[in-house]
């Protein structure tokens, strides 16, 4: 495992979420809960952003990114402890990770993989890093099940 992982995605001139995938399959690299998210009168500049967060987090890990990789990375908000609402709040909320499949032994009980995104008009950023888990992960992982 790297200390941490990046990855940009360019989304000028482009018009629709399965342009920054393809040849990939869109359903294969987004899970449903993501497509759902990203959908709801989202601009192409979040599915950017998250398939960037997707990308760091794989390249943190040292796993190949492939379709079936970047769909076992999954980027949600994630509540915080200060808002009562839940993931699908529309308020802004920092991006969680979940692991699926295989990529789930990556996954230590004292630490927890956090992401940080950004754009501009036409450029998605991401960082991904392990970090220990920090008292409001607990709060948070009782009430919301995120882990």
């Amino acid at each position: 495992m790297s200390q941490w992982g990046s990855a940009a995605v360019a989304f000028r001139d482009l018009t629709a979420p399965w342009q920054l995938v393809e040849p990939m399959p869109l359903e294969t690299v987004f899970t449903r809960a993501e497509r759902l998210r990203s959908g709801a009168g989202r601009t192409l500049q979040h599915w950017a952003g998250r398939l960037a967060a997707k990308y760091a987090v794989l390249r943190l890990l040292d796993v190949p990114e492939t379709a079936e990789t970047l769909g076992a990375v999954e980027i949600l908000p994630r509540p915080t402890p200060l808002c009562s609402r839940t993931a699908a709040c529309l308020h802004g909320h920092p991006p969680g990770v979940r692991l699926s499949g295989d990529l789930s032994v990556h996954e230590a009980p004292d630490t927890r993989i956090r992401v940080s995104v950004s754009h501009t008009a036409d450029l998605a950023f991401a960082v991904a890093l392990v970090s220990a888990w920090l008292p409001e992960d607990h709060d948070l992982e009782a009430v919301s099940g995120w882990t």
